[in-house]
């Protein structure tokens, strides 16, 4: 049996790095795999936090990275770090990094044989400056130079699939097309910040930063996992689908989209963000207000209460690509598009139901002696506030077991054994949707110390 140990601290700066440090000093447990998790406003401190783990630990192995905040049986905190201390040999880690999401996520299957995988990866990357300002050209470029001069709607998509190619080699790892490459039960961390910054989200590999990079973690042993989202089922046609995301959230309208891979060219005939000040009365961030203070003080808004559901030919599930007035034409996607139909659902994501539409999640633990692991859509951070508590009360109050939980931008989920027909189903054994959703993994050969 392997040996577990969690340290916490909700501190930040000098005084987080120290308290670690004494949490440190009698660890009772020789780890070989190492899990960080910090906070994104105390990301600057992670390299302090990592030296620290690699004096003590030299020989192990660690992972991690920036997380919108964490639970524990105490309290749920959305500054300071959270620190997983292993002692086993059912776990194993590779990472990797480059341009291709296929290769990428292939090489990484290959390296990690267990049938448990989490994944961690960032969804959409944001670069540095100098790598931002040419994005902003590629899409002028593509937009003004190529698009509006198409003449017909396949050459427009022609466009979009090369556009599509440079998204993906600068920043975004399809969801779908990162969890198809890997065989088994695979739960994604795809990250994205509440609130990005330039170089942001951070992963952690082996003591150092790793920024663009893939971290794949496998789980052998009595290992369970389990998915869950808050939304109905879906239906078993576009129009039955149409109708429970209508009915769902309130406000819901069909569009007509040109769309090739991860790329959007237009909403009813006009660009995504035009369509989305027509219709909300959202003012557009200027391109200079991005660049020089939002980025650079880590403040551009990530998610957003309006997005465009696009359902599956496959399956009839549904996932939504929220939408912000950015100073762009062409809109990126977080997934594939290819497998979905181009009339969509325009809709404010406002939530019928209240906090405790999460906790089904918990109502799959299957042994009281088990350590659990989970990861929920931090989307719950704005939309309950304070009323988080009521989550962590709801855990505390009807589990015995040990636990950590994360707070982080919706979780993906692969499984070949669902048992509810999931909205958020968007392939046959893939889920992944813009809100929502959050997986936990159950180890029962695991002693916490």
């Amino acid at each position: 049996m392997g040996e577990l140990r969690i340290l916490t601290s909700p501190l930040s700066g000098k005084s987080l790095v120290e308290d670690l440090k004494k949490k440190l000093e009698k660890p009772k447990i020789d780890a070989n795999i190492i899990l960080l998790y910090t906070s994104s406003n105390s990301k600057k401190d992670a390299g302090h936090i990592m030296d620290l783990l690699k004096d003590k630990f030299p020989n192990a192995q660690m992972a991690g990275c920036t997380v919108e905040g964490y639970l524990t049986r105490e309290a749920v905190w959305t500054k300071g770090a959270a620190i997983l201390l292993i002692d086993s040999d059912k776990v194993t880690i590779a990472h990797t990094s480059g341009r291709s999401t296929d290769k990428l996520f292939s090489r990484l299957n290959k390296e990690i044989k267990a049938k448990n995988k989490i994944v961690m990866f960032p969804l959409v990357y944001v670069p540095n400056l100098p790598n931002v300002i040419k994005l902003f050209a590629y899409d002028k470029y593509y937009y003004n130079i190529r698009y509006k001069r198409a003449r017909t709607t396949e050459e427009k998509r022609n466009i979009l699939k090369e556009y599509s190619k440079i998204l993906e080699s600068k920043i975004i790892y399809p969801a779908n097309v990162a969890l198809t490459n890997l065989d088994g039960e695979v739960a994604g961390m795809n990250l994205i910040p509440l609130a990005g910054g330039y170089r942001s989200p951070t992963l952690y590999v082996n003591f150092k930063e790793c920024h663009r990079c893939c971290v794949c973690m496998g789980i052998e042993g009595k290992v369970r996992m389990y998915y869950h989202d808050v939304f109905p089922e879906r239906g078993k046609s576009f129009d039955e689908t149409v109708e429970i995301l209508k009915d769902y959230f309130g406000r819901a309208e069909i569009v007509d989209t040109i769309s090739k891979d991860i790329a959007i060219g237009e909403v009813n005939g006009k660009t995504a963000v035009r369509f989305l000040k027509e219709r909300t009365l959202m003012s557009e961030i200027s391109e200079n207000d991005l660049k020089n203070r939002k980025l650079s003080k880590d403040a551009l808004p990530m998610v957003s209460p309006y997005a465009l559901g696009y359902i599956s030919k496959e399956t009839h599930g549904c996932s939504m690509i929220g939408l912000q007035p950015y100073p762009i034409n062409i809109y990126p996607s977080t997934f594939n598009l290819n497998k979905f139909y181009e009339s969509c659902v325009f809709t404010g994501e406002a939530y019928k139901g209240g906090i405790s539409d999460f906790y089904g999640l918990f109502n799959n633990v299957s042994f009281e002696d088990s350590f659990l692991f989970f990861v929920i859509d931090f989307n719950i951070i704005p939309m309950f506030s304070k009323r988080i508590h009521l989550l962590r009360n709801y855990i505390k109050d009807n589990l015995n077991n040990e636990y950590i939980g994360i707070l982080s931008s919706f979780p993906s989920f692969k499984s070949y054994r669902f048992k509810r027909k999931y909205l958020t189903e968007i392939e046959k054994n893939l889920c992944f949707n813009g809100t929502g959703t959050s997986f936990m993994v159950e180890a029962s050969d695991i002693q916490v110390l």
